[in-house]
């Protein structure tokens, strides 16, 4: 079975979708949001402010495509980073999100 071809412009798609709210958090999202003490507007402040990190993208076999990670500052302006996937380059669903030490 082929890979899926990766998308370009992960980062201004995104910021583009998610001002269109064409966006979901997945519920392990929402799991480590709690747990790691973010707020959906430090999610969307990591997008916003953020740049694709290309060397943590990962191919994920079971659902035959890429997560995406993308790095940024929360509304704190602490390092942190979020992963999505692009549902046909038309919605992504947040994956994960992580602070990151500095």
């Amino acid at each position: 079975m082929r890979r899926a071809k990766k998308i370009e412009g992960v980062a201004a798609l995104a910021k583009n979708l998610m001002q269109k709210g064409a966006y979901a958090i997945s519920n392990h999202a929402k799991l480590r949001q709690s747990e790691r003490c973010f707020t959906i507007g430090d999610v969307k402040n990591i997008i916003n402010t953020g740049y694709h990190e290309k060397k943590k993208d990962e191919y994920k076999d079971e659902y035959a495509d890429w997560n995406y990670a993308l790095r940024g500052k929360t509304l704190d302006d602490e390092q942190a980073r979020v992963c999505i996937a692009f549902i046909e380059e038309s919605h992504f669903i947040v994956i994960t999100v992580i602070r990151l030490e500095v």
